[in-house]
């Protein structure tokens, strides 16, 4: 069988177990908190119950649904119960319901209170869609980038036991020692250890630590203007130190991706075309930085807009200035954003610089001898 066919009968096969396991999923009504219930009406009551319009001309409605609710599990399973559900259409702190849909609820003193939707099935769904398009895509290397990315979920998740254990002491040296974990298990398992991956990581290091330090310091010098550290939404530990520590893993997603197409790129080069010079090599490394800079700050940038996006309408539709608006919803993004660009910029002539430990003694002795050649002509 070809590789190709290979591929696409793992595809089908990924797609087809995935499938099974949303439509169990979704039928699963043991193992949760709360219990599982499912709307029965066909054709749900909408009732409008008023009209609402504030100082600045913002409309909405609040409306009622009237709901049969059967349940699935627990120990009133098979009992249906009647309940209302009072919702806005903007749907910013109220859930509209469908009929048919799945719901988790609870029971009080023979009173049903809806909890939330059920929403797992999505997520497998979505699961199932990621690697099914990753195997076609990516074919032989599948398993690694799963098996890589399923070790970067594994370390998060102990990285935040291990945070709320501590109550967020160390946090940023903990993120630090993360950054340091992630980056090597996920170069290792993608890439095998080798040179190569040994090059990479170091760039990928150097890129993270240098950008983020002389960020630190720039905003220790202004003396942290602007940066309104309770806009996030932070719960009760240092707000100050999760703010750094979600800019060090900013950090680390953007230049690991740079530094490993960079130092792979210059590597093969190198395997190509052993009588590069380092000139040759630091224009090659310059030229490609520039090519990937570009893309990769956009998806940033975009990446930061798609999130603020939602509030930002929100803060101008109360007729906030910009500024304002500005100042509690991007503030902090924005930053971030700032100091993963900063890193995006400094990792090209880092991992240029880097792929110089790729050249063979041959090629070191005559890089020496270049320099000693232009020491005697200057002399």
């Amino acid at each position: 069988m070809s590789l190709k066919k290979r591929r696409l009968l793992w595809a089908a096969l990924v797609l087809l177990a995935g499938l099974l396991a949303t439509g169990i999923t979704y039928f699963k009504t043991t193992g949760y908190a709360n219990d599982v219930a499912m709307i029965t009406d066909r054709q749900i009551k909408d009732k409008l119950l008023k009209k609402e319009t504030d100082i600045y001309n913002n409309k909405d409605e609040e409306r009622r649904q009237y709901l049969h609710v059967k349940l699935l599990s627990g120990k009133h399973r098979g009992q249906v119960f009647k309940t209302v559900n009072t919702y806005y259409p903007s749907q910013l702190v109220t859930q509209k319901y469908r009929p048919r849909q799945r719901i988790f609820v609870q029971i009080h003193k023979g009173t049903l209170a809806i909890i939330s939707p059920k929403r797992d099935w999505t997520l497998m769904l979505t699961l199932t869609v990621t690697l099914t398009l990753m195997i076609l895509v990516v074919g032989v290397k599948r398993w690694h980038l799963i098996l890589s990315m399923a070790v970067s979920w594994i370390l998060f998740y102990l990285l935040i036991l291990w945070d709320v254990q501590v109550n967020g002491a160390y946090i940023v040296l903990m993120f630090s020692l993360a950054d340091i974990v992630f980056s090597f298990f996920s170069l290792w398992l993608v890439q095998g250890f080798g040179k190569k991956m040994l090059v990479t990581w170091l760039a990928t290091l150097l890129g993270v630590f240098v950008s983020f330090g002389l960020c630190y310091l720039i905003i220790k010098l202004t003396g942290e203007s602007y940066l309104n550290y309770e806009m996030g939404d932070y719960a009760t530990q240092d707000v100050r130190g999760i703010f750094m520590a979600q800019t060090l893993l900013g950090v680390l997603g953007a230049v690991m991706d740079e530094a490993t197409d960079i130092v792979s790129s210059l590597h093969e080069l190198i395997q190509h075309k052993p009588e590069i010079t380092v000139k040759e090599l630091l224009i090659a490394g310059r030229t490609m930085g520039q090519e990937i800079m570009g893309p990769l700050i956009n998806v940033l940038v975009l990446l930061f807009i798609s999130e603020a996006l939602p509030e930002s309408i929100l803060y101008l539709r109360d007729n906030n200035t910009i500024s304002t608006m500005f100042s509690f919803t991007m503030n902090l993004g924005a930053t971030q954003s700032a100091v993963s660009a900063i890193g995006i910029v400094l990792t090209v002539p880092i991992a240029t610089a880097c792929c110089l430990l790729f050249l063979n003694k041959e090629q070191r002795a005559r890089i020496k001898l270049g320099f000693s050649r232009k020491g005697g002509k200057a002399s």
